[in-house]
């Protein structure tokens, strides 16, 4: 097997099983596992950079002010998609946040067409219409959205359309977003234990290894991912990322979570929608595969 295949498995295994590493860290509130997996996450890429010489990527941020703002917008959006990823897996909302995974593909497509006026075949748009129509559905019949899907979906969507415009190094841009967030988080974990609801008295023994585990989980599957990015099939690459969904959506049932009606409309639209998806990579990985050579 290609081992650019591995890796881009292997990262969206690692996703996919996530939720049974935050589920042990219940006890303590969603924003002190934020903050410290902010903190963490920032000292292992630093430690990863120097043992790959990275540092010239840093400095080299310096100069790129064009993309400043990008840096920015990535950073808030993937702080907030760490976050209510977070609080649904500890409170209780894990299939949600495994629907969130199923429908972002789809809403990164349709956010393609509108801000690259890129071109969306039968299939893509069917994709699109289904995704939709299973959320419509939930609110008109039952009066619900699940909201904290959406939330995990949008803000990871547009984590990625903006990583798209930054030049860096994977280690670099993950250790500057986490960096950026570096002195909030510090500051909350400290008034957390003053105020003793941090994770001092709560956790014991082995379970303070969790806390520096969380910059290591939060790291090792996007090196993985961006290591598969260069070798992977297009169609391998998105088919690989619905094994994360669909593992966390087991975990959450087994977990007792149940699947409500309006969950099961949006679920049940949502699938479809993700067969058009693979559908309309199959037909446009043919496609390439038929297009003569350009001339030299």
């Amino acid at each position: 097997m290609n081992i650019y295949i591995v890796y881009t498995i292997t990262s969206n295994v690692i996703w996919g099983l996530l939720p049974l590493f935050w589920l042990l860290l219940t006890q303590i509130s969603p924003l002190y596992i934020l903050a410290t997996r902010i903190v963490w996450s920032a000292l292992f890429c630093f430690v990863l950079i120097v043992m790959k010489h990275l540092q010239p990527g840093l400095r080299a941020v310096l100069h790129m002010r064009e993309q400043w703002l990008a840096i920015a917008g990535a950073c808030i959006l993937v702080t907030a998609n760490w976050g209510f990823f977070i609080y649904a897996v500890t409170q209780g909302f894990i299939l949600q946040s495994g629907l969130a995974y199923f429908i972002n593909p789809i809403v990164v497509i349709l956010a393609g067409a509108i801000i690259y006026q890129e071109r969306l075949g039968k299939l893509q748009l069917a994709s699109i219409v289904f995704a939709a129509a299973g959320l419509a559905l939930s609110f008109f019949l039952y009066g619900q959205i699940p909201w904290l899907s959406l939330a995990i979906c949008l803000t990871f969507s547009g984590y990625s359309l903006l990583k798209k415009k930054i030049a860096l190094d994977s280690q670099v841009s993950v250790f500057i977003e986490a960096m950026a967030m570096v002195p909030l988080s510090l500051a909350y974990i400290a008034l957390s234990e003053w105020n003793s609801t941090g994770a001092i008295g709560i956790l014991h023994g082995w379970q303070y290894l969790l806390l520096p585990a969380t910059g290591i989980v939060t790291a090792t599957p996007m090196l993985f991912f961006t290591a598969g990015l260069k070798g992977s099939p297009i169609t391998v690459s998105g088919i690989c990322m619905y094994l994360s969904p669909v593992m966390t959506t087991i975990i959450g049932l087994l977990h007792g979570e149940t699947l409500t009606a309006p969950l099961a409309v949006t679920f049940g639209f949502t699938l479809i929608a993700v067969m058009f998806y693979i559908l309309g990579l199959f037909q446009m990985s043919r496609r390439w595969s038929h297009t003569p050579p350009a001339r030299p």
